[in-house]
């Protein structure tokens, strides 16, 4: 077992999150104007095919862990997307800092999302599966250890969708998926390097020191998070 077990600022699994308060009928979808207009140029710069889902989630983790801890939900959305659209040559720091255009720069993609296509997209979605070229190296109903989540990244920093709760913990395969996108390659423009995708099984007793023998929690696992038990 190799990696470092220190928890990362973003990874949140598993924390006390206080008093829930579930939504009424009535709440407005956005809290606030702005949170609307953040979801669509997350949208829209997505849908210009020049990073994935996975970059996006990357960028976001990837905060200082001062903004991280301090900004709301979608402060982090719309600071992860200026660094992205920054990084890619979309727009340039002096453009955000002054609001105005500052001179030749990357053009933006040719698939920029019009109005028109934005239903369509969004209930097409955008599947992560893929066609299987390889048997899976596990069986629903074995056992696995879980590996640590920096021995799953593709570079450091890097991305892994391991949480840390459930790092260096022995489950159970409940279902195998096929193969799908791996997310810590495909955040960092590596390839898609689709890989087998389980349901691992965990008991809550293992996960957590007040955790309960009874109960169970499921983690969707790619095969380069798993260890086979010996």
């Amino acid at each position: 077992m190799t990696g470092c077990k220190m928890k990362p600022h973003h990874d949140m699994g598993g924390d006390s999150a206080g008093p829930i308060m579930p939504d009424k009928p009535d709440d407005p979808i956005f809290a606030k104007p702005w949170h609307k207009r953040v979801l669509g140029l997350t949208v829209a710069g997505g849908a210009m095919g020049a990073w994935s889902i996975d970059t996006s989630r990357f960028w976001r983790e990837n905060l200082p862990k001062a903004d991280y801890q301090s900004f709301s939900y979608y402060e982090k959305w719309l600071a992860a997307l200026t660094n992205l659209f920054v990084a890619r040559g979309f727009v340039t720091r002096e453009e955000i800092i002054n609001g105005l255009p500052s001179g030749p720069k990357q053009p933006l993609h040719a698939a920029a999302l019009g109005a028109d296509r934005v239903l369509a997209m969004l209930a097409a979605g955008a599947k992560a599966s893929r066609p299987e070229i390889a048997k899976p190296l596990f069986q629903e109903g074995q056992k696995v250890r879980t590996r640590l989540p920096d021995a799953t990244k593709r570079q450091m920093p890097g991305h892994t969708r391991l949480p840390h709760y459930a790092a260096d913990k022995i489950g159970v395969i409940l279902f195998y998926h096929g193969h799908h996108v791996l997310p810590n390659s495909n955040a960092h423009f590596l390839g898609e390097c689709p890989e087998p995708l389980y349901s691992v099984e965990f008991s809550s007793a293992d996960l957590w020191p007040d955790g309960h023998a009874g109960d169970v929690v499921i983690v969707d696992c790619w095969q380069s998070y798993l260890e086979p038990m010996t």
